[in-house]
């Protein structure tokens, strides 16, 4: 039997090579199944669609900071640890960001992610500036240094 870790790994890269191919909107299930390896059955024992795998992996993605800092993480070193995840996951945050419907899914990570660790919830106007500032970096492939996209995200939230 293949461990659940092995099997969710196979089917986040199954997803990455599909996104290569096809944009977030376009990309079916049967593509995400094909390119890991599995069955349809396998799949929805883990993720209720793509969006829930596609929120799973981002929200994932955002939460590593936490093996770093654990609970004592500061507001900065949590932004500064998404950006990283962004920059480091640049097919999947680029296409999400590319697109309304993946636009969503991070900013609900990110609003899950912010929940979980700080305990409150971002106004929607902060919310909105950190859309705005995330696809305007994904346009710029991530070149922008995480330390300027930053202090952007601090600014308009400030």
């Amino acid at each position: 039997m293949i461990p659940k870790t092995e099997i969710k790994e196979k089917i986040e890269e199954g997803f990455i090579t599909a996104l290569k191919k096809t944009p977030f909107e376009k990309t079916k299930v049967i593509e995400v199944v094909r390119a890991a390896g599995i069955s349809h059955q396998t799949f929805y024992r883990y993720y209720v669609d793509k969006y829930d795998l596609a929120l799973k992996i981002a929200t994932e993605k955002f939460s590593a900071f936490y093996k770093i800092y654990g609970n004592n993480a500061t507001w900065k070193e949590i932004v500064i640890a998404i950006l990283h995840s962004m920059r480091n996951s640049p097919i999947l945050f680029r296409r999400l960001l590319s697109e309304p419907e993946g636009s969503e899914i991070v900013l609900n990570s990110i609003i899950l992610t912010s929940q979980v660790f700080t305990g409150g919830k971002a106004s929607e106007a902060g919310i909105a500036s950190w859309i705005r500032i995330l696809k305007a970096w994904s346009k710029t492939d991530f070149k922008t240094p995480i330390e300027d996209v930053y202090q952007q995200i601090r600014q308009s939230t400030a």
